[in-house]
């Protein structure tokens, strides 16, 4: 049976545990973007290491200290992108701004500043930023259409504002798997390219949602 089959069939269980189609129950409606969120990021990790394989070495004491920031920053903006899309399909859950998203920023901009290990920030022979940027596409795409369902099932009044959180919450959560195999540890690499990947995920999140999450 193909993956989308056995998505819909998820949210579409989740959502008549919930009552309706459009969910009245704010805190059904969070528990289902949660649940969700979990899956889209376990169906990037599996994407990635089918494709990709972890890094080598991935263990190794010489790069933990990188690799920990880099999916700590990306799990932040997930949970931040997490908030926001929680918000735009609950109008009433709370305001929409970006201070969800500030504790990554502080920790991607950090790292930035403060990196050692001189890495050049677009990227190095094998290690493209082109590269990186396409892989964190490839495997968000699905999380994309999964988030996109989900959040059809809460109540959104801005359809293309909710599909571009959609898309960065997506982005994201891949670019959280990619980390398990990206072998650029630079913090100006990890600042600029991956952010630029989830900033294409929330424009095409954005066109997506303004027709597929309009009432």
């Amino acid at each position: 049976m193909a993956p989308t089959t056995h998505t819909d069939g998820l949210i579409g269980g989740l959502a008549r545990e919930a009552g309706s189609s459009r969910v009245a129950d704010p805190r059904a409606f969070k528990i289902i973007l949660i649940v969700a969120a979990l899956f889209s990021l376990g169906i990037a990790v599996a994407l990635v290491l089918t494709l990709i394989g972890l890094r080598p070495h991935f263990a190794a004491a010489d790069h933990r200290a990188a690799l920990v920031y880099k999916i700590v920053s990306m799990l932040l903006l997930s949970l931040g992108g997490l908030v926001l899309a929680s918000r735009a399909s609950l109008p009433d859950s709370g305001r929409l701004t970006i201070t969800a998203l500030l504790p990554a920023v502080i920790v991607l901009a950090f790292r930035a500043a403060t990196d050692p290990s001189g890495l050049f920030g677009l990227g190095s022979a094998g290690i493209s930023a082109y590269g990186c940027v396409l892989i964190i596409l490839g495997v968000s795409l699905l999380p994309l259409a999964i988030m996109i369902r989900v959040l059809r099932i809460g109540a959104p009044t801005r359809p293309a504002l909710t599909g571009a959180i959609a898309g960065l919450l997506s982005g994201a959560l891949g670019a959280t798997a990619y980390a398990l195999a990206c072998r650029n540890d630079g913090g100006l690499f990890v600042a600029i390219w991956y952010p630029l990947a989830i900033f294409v995920l929330a424009a095409l999140g954005a066109a997506i949602g303004r027709r597929a999450l309009a009432w």
